[in-house]
């Protein structure tokens, strides 16, 4: 052990040395210890004295507080953005370690210390750039600007500062409520701190076809959900104070009272991403962590999709278009939010002619802009509910309604009368299936005999997840498999489905499972439609109008050969369309 002072008092002193004061008590230690090592005295070095080397000491403790001060701010930056800091932590840690080795073993000081200098500069580099990778661009790190905000906080030197006017590097323009974008509110919301990531957190949502927007807030951060084809996928978060900022800027370009955070508001406003304008519809509610914000993304420059294009097989096309070109009657809808029944009425009203018809429509909000049709938008707030404005457009002289959806009594009724006095009336309604709508229908209120002299069919449907085509994975199903399909043994040779980040056959062990770019690794791309069609026959709507037993109705639409839910989409099941997973999901 006193072999290992000795040695580590030699090296010590090439950095610095002790004045002739101390130079007896030195020495005296260094003679014991080589006496306790049987080392002679008379070859322990002498000289005239030592002397402190103060510039070494001022450049060692120079670079070895810049790197505790950069190693804590590396862990801090690791730990609120949730990067890797095991591997980080180690990293910069050994930098410390072999400089300070270094600048005490190395003969040559000043070439350790420009060694060490650089291991920390380009661990500092390596680091912010590979950080910039997989954080936000607005919480990416600009190496010139940070040196500029360095040199400008310790040496008080000043920098010309760029234009506030500069174009952004994202193609998002925000319209505040009404259309005025050069308002009041919209000014307030570009000076903002978070304006650019409100804006790259739009365009993400865009360019990935993310139907809702979800911040949420914890005590550390503020987490974004994106819901891509019914399902919720997280995205990288906001820090708290950025996440704040960016729900005040979307609040107030929903003219939204930025101060109230508790009680729930509502609002909308519009962006163009890159040449398309798109629709925001936000709602806010208070929670314990803070306020959480929704964010419906309304396309109203998408084409609308026709029947073929939802996955509505060529039998029920053929039934749908017979019954939106009825005279009078009333199509119904049905399904869960979410499950694409707006859609689907657009498309109905892609069928029939409106040159010849007088179509008005009254929505919540107005998805998508039709030519040669009348588009009322529902305003609860200015006294325009569904019931009103239904009352008010059946003296407009229409030839066909669309409701965008049955909330009420009232609504239901108004709705049962106008389609039997010689309106054809579209609407949506929340039921699980065809036959449970007829229930919901009754549990609102509406008398037995109406709804049997008023409907004329219901359509049930569910949005199903299809399987990408890049990556998805053919298998032989077993026969638990085929069970729960309710299909023979043997009868089916291979089904398909989701890529589950298994390694390709081909690929060496030591490789990661490879992500598909159509699909980021998902396994699905985009979605499509199962339905089931109810349609009124005699015998049903005499069942309706005596006796109202779902049971009864729903075993005489098995006789009349309904195709329910379950059974369509196994036709997207058995085409390689979609997975069995899939299916069980949606239709339970």
């Amino acid at each position: 052990m006193s072999a290992v002072v000795l040695f580590l008092m030699s090296t010590f002193a090439r950095l610095m040395t002790f004045p002739s004061r101390c130079a007896p008590h030195f020495m005296a230690i260094a003679l014991v210890l080589a006496a306790t090592n049987g080392v002679q005295a008379a070859e322990f070095p002498r000289g005239p004295g030592f002397y402190y080397s103060l510039p070494r000491i001022l450049f060692f403790f120079g670079a070895f507080l810049l790197w505790i001060q950069l190693s804590v701010w590396v862990d801090s930056d690791l730990r609120e953005f949730k990067l890797n800091y095991s591997i980080w932590n180690p990293v910069f840690l050994a930098i410390g370690f072999v400089g300070t080795v270094l600048c005490f073993a190395m003969p040559f000081f000043w070439i350790a210390w420009l060694l060490w200098m650089g291991m920390i500069v380009g661990g500092a580099v390596g680091y912010v750039k590979i950080r910039n990778r997989e954080v936000r661009e607005a919480d990416a790190i600009v190496i010139k600007d940070a040196i500029k905000a360095f040199l400008e906080r310790t040496l008080r030197m000043q920098f010309a500062k760029e234009k506030k006017g500069r174009p952004s590097r994202v193609p998002v323009r925000f319209f505040a409520r009404g259309g005025q974008s050069s308002g009041a509110e919209l000014a307030r919301a570009q000076e903002s701190k978070g304006y650019q990531s409100a804006q790259e957190m739009v365009y993400d949502a865009v360019k990935r076809r993310v139907t809702d927007i979800h911040l949420e807030p914890t005590q550390e951060e503020m987490s974004i959900r994106f819901r891509i084809d019914g399902i919720m996928v997280n995205d990288n978060p906001f820090r708290r104070s950025t996440g704040d900022a960016v729900i005040n800027i979307f609040k107030v370009l929903c003219n939204m009272d930025i101060t109230e955070k508790r009680k729930p508001q509502d609002g909308s406003f519009s962006a163009q991403v890159e040449e398309r304008m798109v629709d925001f519809r936000v709602a806010t509610a208070g929670s314990v962590s803070g306020e959480k914000m929704v964010m419906r993304i309304l396309d109203k420059s998408a084409q609308i999709i026709s029947l073929e294009q939802i996955g509505m097989p060529a039998n029920l096309r053929g039934s749908i278009v017979e019954l939106v070109k009825q005279p009078h009657g009333m199509l119904i809808v049905c399904g869960p939010t979410g499950a694409g029944k707006s859609t689907t009425l657009y498309a109905c009203l892609n069928e029939i002619d409106r040159f010849q018809q007088n179509v008005i429509t009254i929505e919540n909000p107005v998805e998508f802009q039709l030519d040669h049709i009348t588009q009322i938008e529902v305003n609860v707030k200015a006294g325009k509910t569904f019931a009103s404005e239904l009352r008010s457009i059946l003296r407009q002289d229409p030839d066909i309604i669309m409701i965008g959806e049955i909330r009420d009594k009232e609504t239901a009724e108004i709705a049962c009368q106008a389609a039997q006095t010689g309106h054809m009336v579209f609407t949506t309604l929340h039921a699980n299936d065809t036959v449970t709508a007829i229930g919901r229908l009754i549990d609102l209120g509406v008398q037995p005999f109406n709804i049997a002299s008023a409907l004329s069919a219901v359509l049930g449907q569910r949005l199903v997840r299809m399987l990408c085509p890049k990556c998805r994975v053919k298998y032989k199903p077993d026969a638990e498999t085929l069970k729960r399909l309710n299909l023979p043994p043997g009868m089916i040779k291979h089904l398909y489905r989701a890529h589950e980040g298994e390694k390709d056959e081909e690929a060496e062990e030591s490789e990661e499972p490879s992500v598909c770019e159509k699909c980021g690794g998902t396994g699905y791309f985009k979605r499509t439609g199962i339905f089931e069609l109810l349609v009124i026959t005699e015998k049903l709507r005499e069942m309706i109008r005596e006796n109202p037993d779902l049971t009864a109705i729903r075993n005489a639409a098995v006789k009349a050969g309904t195709v329910f839910l379950f059974e369509d989409g196994l036709r997207q099941v058995l085409t390689g369309v979609s997975s069995v997973q899939e299916l069980m999901r949606v239709s339970k």
